[in-house]
């Protein structure tokens, strides 16, 4: 049926850990746990079956996503291209499309040809982290070729995925704008569990800069996901300031591991966390506000700036709330450049849209908050 693309606010995703197997072995990779387990096809159709009725029956969503997960996705292939036909054949009566995230190295010509055939019902986004050296770097491999035109020209809105590790962090600008130049797209984060530093977080906002000055010297380019984000900073908090809950873990979404057990997201899977300390989803009410509250950020000026995976909370410091500290100077950097660039380049434009009168609102009075700040010299939570 159409997918509206437009829709996701009312949109169900359902995540089929289709493997624990990976052909890589990234720096930064947070599954600690792969082996060569494989979901079966017949259990993904009774899955998908499943959430398609759930779909049916409620009043919140009309359209489902299924995630192909991993592991490395395309190493069950057999089962992606099995599971897409059938839908293709009217299996459910709900619009859905198909998703998976790539490290590009498994493309063989029949999966290229067949990929093309099928790129209005599933759509693949690549894993990539900058040059040849940055590639190298963080995948610990010669396999880190893969074909980027591929991508673009059956997805060309689809942007890839670059992680920052402490080693690429000194060439993050150069990584990106030569990805940018080559006509791409691209989304950034930070890896998850380093020991991100003070002087890490200086550097961070240098290479920031030099996107940002990029960015304002060269209009076609995209501006990277983390300038663009609305600078939500506010000093001082009120009682309805829950910190935000930055994604659908346990209400929109649900995963689904390779023996059928259900959890919030892929985070709290064997895969990621091993068969002892795995949550599932029904051990957690998903609903509560207090799910994503930590007290050590409550008087922060970047509590709702500052983004938070609730699996690597629960994963690396045993507890869903309890943040990263080490992330603290860096999403400082972060939002001080994000600011500044809302505000440079709202500046210069002729005519200002409603949406960007808006971001400027924003922007101004987080430059304001922000400005007397020093990443070296000021201690989180950030307050005034």
């Amino acid at each position: 049926m159409k997918w509206n693309d437009e829709n996701f606010i009312h949109r169900r995703t359902c995540m089929l850990m289709v493997t624990h197997a990976c052909n890589l072995n990234c720096s930064y990779c947070y599954e600690a746990y792969k082996q060569n387990a494989y979901m079966d096809i017949d259990l993904a159709k009774k899955i998908i079956c499943r959430e398609a009725k759930f779909v049916e029956n409620s009043n919140e969503f009309n359209e489902i996503e299924i995630d192909f997960m991993g592991g490395e996705p395309l190493m069950n292939f057999r089962l992606i291209k099995n599971i897409v036909e059938w839908l293709e054949e009217g299996a459910i009566e709900i619009p859905w499309v198909c998703f998976g995230t790539t490290n590009g190295t498994l493309l063989t010509d029949e999966v290229k040809d067949w990929l093309k055939h099928h790129k209005d019902s599933i759509i693949l986004s690549a894993s990539y982290d900058g040059t040849d050296k940055m590639q190298f770097t963080n995948r610990g491999t010669e396999k880190h070729n893969i074909d980027l035109d591929f991508f673009y020209h059956l997805w060309p809105n689809q942007s890839l995925h670059m992680t920052i590790s402490k080693e690429t962090l000194p060439t993050l600008a150069e990584g990106i704008l030569d990805i940018q130049r080559r006509g791409y797209r691209v989304d950034v984060a930070l890896a998850q569990g380093v020991n991100w530093t003070q002087e890490d977080a200086v550097l961070y906002r240098k290479q920031l800069s030099l996107l940002k000055d990029a960015y304002l010297n060269n209009t076609s380019l995209m501006p990277i996901n983390i300038l663009r984000r609305y600078t939500y900073i506010s000093n001082l908090p009120t009682e309805l300031d829950i910190q935000n809950k930055w994604c659908g873990t346990g209400r929109h979404m649900a995963a689904y591991d390779v023996d059928g057990q259900k959890y919030g997201c892929h985070m709290f899977t064997p895969l990621v966390l091993g068969e002892d300390k795995a949550l599932l989803s029904e051990s957690v009410d998903w609903s509560s506000l207090e799910l994503t509250a930590d007290n050590y950020c409550r008087n922060c000026v970047l509590r709702n700036f500052c983004p938070t995976c609730l699996g690597f909370n629960y994963k690396y410091r045993g507890g869903i709330a309890i943040r990263d500290k080490r992330w603290c100077p860096m999403v400082l950097a972060e939002a001080m450049v994000a600011t500044e660039f809302q505000v440079e380049r709202i500046a210069a434009l002729d005519r200002l849209e409603k949406e960007d009168a808006e971001y400027a609102h924003a922007a101004l009075s987080a430059y304001h908050i922000l400005k007397s700040m020093n990443i070296e010299k000021n201690q989180s939570p950030y307050m005034i």
